[in-house]
Order: structure tokens, then sequence, then C-alpha cells
């Protein structure tokens, strides 16, 4: 019998050991999963990771419970032995009344080896008079309105700070083309931009600021580092006109005009150091599924800044919308020749 209970002493001290060290081991684990998300994490296709569940990003100035930020990580991005990534950060801005939902379906950033950031915004994006809006447009100091500027700010950061080292691009269109074109004429420190597509909208002519906060310029700022762009519009748009002038969405705001669609690129050539008169090739293909037979214009500024592409597409006869499956000589609009135009300034193909 005593050597029975010492044979039964010994089990249990083993099986007490063997529970402590799964614990001990369970805990490690766990330790290890809440260390993990202040790092860079792929995400498998179409489940992108909702960064403002981590972060603070959705506590910027004039966000409701409606915001979201969406992550969108490839595994072909992370280094895995130091949990950071030099890949392309590409925001995805949808138009107003638009939603961030569909972009980790349609973005193809898994395909194109980028990480795809897609924020929603309050009802669209805060780039002029808005129904939702407290303050008027000239109070900068107002503390109630979405701060645009600020919270793509504080969206880099998080970003950054989780360990995505490379360049930032925006892809915007309507509004949210509006809202790249405000962020570019931003550009610095707080919003590192490197580079933009933007379809259907051009630069404001006037006012030369709107909105809360600092980062609220609507033309370029002295001094602001060059940001290549590609800049694709519809010749008959009835809502955001090529030739400029005022637009149903500013609301019967008369102080809100457009540029010129090509007077807005002729003050980028300004800003970035371009040439002023752009290569003109007439005859491009403009295709859609409903219409293969289409023309477009390409407008190519040369004598850039090593590095920095300016480019501009006028598609004649497209509206506000460009048609499903639209392309560009075979290449498609959304992402294709986004993707073709981001590589390019990833490799250092413009200007010099």
């Amino acid at each position: 019998e005593k050597r029975n209970l010492v044979i039964y002493s010994y089990h249990f001290t083993q099986k007490i050991i063997t529970m402590k060290l799964r614990f001990s081991i369970h805990l490690l684990a766990l330790s290890h999963r809440i260390t993990s998300s202040n790092a860079l994490e792929p995400n498998p296709l179409e489940s992108p990771q909702v960064l403002s569940d981590i972060t603070a990003v959705c506590s910027s100035q004039g966000r409701t419970s409606e915001c979201e930020v969406e992550l969108d990580v490839p595994a072909s991005c992370i280094d895995i032995a130091t949990a950071t990534s030099a890949c392309p950060i590409v925001f995805f801005f949808h138009g107003a009344g638009g939603t961030n939902n569909w972009f980790s379906r349609t973005s193809g950033v898994h395909d194109a080896n980028v990480i795809g950031v897609y924020p929603q915004g309050e009802d669209g994006w805060n780039t002029g008079p808005k129904s939702s809006n407290q303050c008027e447009w000239d109070d900068f100091a107002c503390k109630s309105d979405p701060d645009e500027g600020a919270f793509i700010a504080g969206i880099i950061t998080e970003v950054k700070a989780l360990g995505a080292t490379g360049n930032v691009y925006l892809v915007g269109n309507s509004n949210g083309a509006a809202l790249s074109m405000r962020l570019a004429s931003n550009a610095g420190d707080e919003l590192p931009i490197k580079g933009m597509v933007t379809k259907v909208t051009q630069l404001l002519a006037s006012p030369s600021r709107s909105g809360p906060g600092k980062l609220n310029y609507n033309q370029p700022l002295d001094g602001g580092p060059a940001v290549s762009i590609l800049n694709i519009m519809g010749t008959s748009d009835m809502v955001v006109p090529y030739d400029g002038g005022s637009s149903s969405v500013f609301g019967g705001y008369t102080d809100f005009q457009l540029m010129n669609a090509l007077d807005s690129m002729t003050a980028w050539s300004s800003h970035n150091g371009c040439a002023s008169s752009p290569d003109i090739t007439d005859g491009i293909g403009y295709s859609t599924s409903n219409d293969p037979n289409g023309q477009a214009t390409f407008y190519q500024y040369g004598g850039c800044p090593k590095g920095v592409i300016l480019e501009h597409y006028a598609l004649h006869g497209a509206g506000h919308s460009f048609g499903p499956g639209a392309a560009l000589d075979g290449v498609t609009i959304d992402n294709a020749l986004a993707y073709q135009f981001i590589n390019r300034v990833e490799e250092g193909l413009g200007g010099g």
C-alpha cells in the first residue's frame, strides 16, 4: 500500500507539473498575441483588419459611430523577420454618400502587393459645404465638424507605428478625389503623400482654405513636396464640369469654384517644377463594356524632378461615371492603370 501511495503521489505531482507547464505556455502565447497586436500582421483576401478597433483613429474630431478604418495587409508584404513592410501604402477614398465596405473585394491590393487602407467618411468627405456641418466653411477653429487632414494624418501615424514604412498613395473618386487633392495640397511631414490617382475631380480655384484645422488648404502650398499625379476626367461631366466653375455639389455656395481641369494640371506642374506645356497624344482608346470605341486625349508633363510623374487623361464624352469596365488602351482604370502608375513612381521612372 505504501508503494502504491508513492506511485500515486508521483503521478499526481507529474500531473500538476504538466498542468502548470501548459498554463505557462498558454500565458506565453496569450502574451504574444497581445504584443503582436502592436505589430503589422497580414490578413486573408477579403478579410481586412479593422484598424479603428485597435487604435484611436476614430476619436479624431467630427467622427461619429459610422467611422471605420479597414487595413488590408497581404502576407507577401510582410518581412517575417522584422514584422515590418516596405510595400506602398494605398488609401482608397469613396465618393459622397459612399462606403468603404467594397474596397476589400475590389481594390486588388493582394495581387498588387500593396497595403490597402479603407477609411469610412462621414456621409462623404468634408471638402466643401455640407448640410451636416455645424460651422461655417471658413471657421477654421471649428471643433465639431470633421477635420479630414487630421483624420488621415492620424491614420498614417498609426499604420507607420505598426511597421509599415512604404510610400503613401491616394486613390479617390469624385468626393474621394476632392479629398485626395486637398490632402496632397497639404503634403508634408504630417501628410507624406508620394502620389495620387484622382478621378472626376480637379483642384478648387477658390476658396484658398475651407473646413476645420490647419491641413485645410485647397491649392498646393509653397514649399511643399512634389506629388506625382494621375488625373482622369470626363469632358462631359455635368456634376464636376471639366471646364471648371460652379458645381451642384457646393449647394449654391458661390465661394466654391473649380479650376478648369487643365488649369488644375498647370497648377500642379508649377508646384512640382515640371514643364508648363504638356506633350499631348490624341486617339487614346477609351472603352467600356457598353462602348468599345471611345477616345481620350493624354497629357504628359515633362521636365519634372527625378521620380515625379504628372499625367492627365481627358475622356471625350464621358460623364461623372466612366462606365462599366472603363479602360484606356485596354488597361482598366479601376485599378490596373492606377497600379501601373504607382509602380512607375516606385521605380523612379518619372522626371529627371
